[in-house]
């Protein structure tokens, strides 16, 4: 950037609220900025410039009208654009365990406003599906009542990953043979969400199982009630789009799948 334009940019900082004083060392200083930004994004200096400018203004405006009008602030709360922060913990709760999650409530502060308010977290175990290829190219499938919705539906195997077990893989293989009664090889974790991510703090990971074969029967609980279903693979696309399987977590881990398989060699 030569002189001319450093001296342009110098009624320029004025007029976004500057010190005069300070704008030819803050023109130097915007120039460096804005190359070095350009090289970190990909944008010409121009825009990098635009982008600093832009930011510088909004910080004067905001220093301006905090002198004008100052406002006491309560203790641990953030400005308005200081982005979102985390909401410190103030406290929790046990409120019961119910088998499969336990409830607490846990109280927090806002950040932004100071305002403490309770929430309710359900802690699960950590869950695992499988995504399971036959050598024939199938992808096996689970059919199975669900009561939360009192309806009979299609989904991958999978379950609730046991105390002390921490390998997704192993419990996803565990969970596989099980539930359908194959077995495979090449088992890897393609993928991991967290369910509902407003009232439940565990994750669900995405196991595929490739060249999968039936090698025994089927290991139930006495509360499950599963018939096995083999569909090709390419047929997964499909199996969503109608609603064939619309459990989300089995959503999800198809999709898992389809990335994988763009990038797979």
């Amino acid at each position: 950037m030569d002189t001319e334009t450093l001296d342009a940019l110098v009624p320029v900082l004025e007029g976004l609220g500057c010190p005069p004083a300070k704008c030819p060392e803050m023109a130097r200083q915007l120039h460096r900025r804005s190359l070095q930004l350009a090289e970190a994004t990909g944008r010409s200096q121009t825009e990098a410039l635009g982008h600093l400018l832009r930011a510088m203004a909004g910080g004067w405006a905001a220093q301006a009208r905090a002198s004008e009008t100052p406002e006491p602030r309560e203790s641990g709360v953030e400005p308005a654009d200081a982005g979102v922060r985390p909401w410190p913990d103030l406290g929790q709760e046990t409120l019961g365990d119910y088998r499969v999650f336990r409830l607490r409530s846990v109280r927090r502060r806002s950040p932004r406003n100071g305002v403490e308010r309770d929430f309710y977290v359900m802690d699960c175990a950590d869950w695992v599906n499988v995504v399971a290829i036959t050598v024939d190219g199938d992808l096996v499938l689970v059919e199975q009542f669900r009561h939360g919705v009192a309806a009979v539906e299609l989904e991958v195997p999978g379950g609730i990953m046991d105390p002390g077990e921490t390998d997704p893989v192993a419990a996803g293989l565990r969970e596989l043979r099980e539930e359908t009664g194959y077995a495979g090889e090449g088992a890897v974790e393609i993928g991991c969400v967290l369910p509902n991510s407003a009232l439940q703090s565990n994750r669900c990971r995405t196991v595929l199982v490739r060249n999968c074969r039936k090698v025994g029967d089927l290991e139930l609980d006495d509360s499950e009630d599963i018939a096995v279903r083999l569909v090709p693979a390419a047929e997964i696309p499909s199996l969503v789009t109608r609603g064939t399987v619309r459990h989300s977590l089995a959503v999800a881990a198809l999709y898992h799948y389809e990335l994988w398989a763009r990038s797979a060699p």
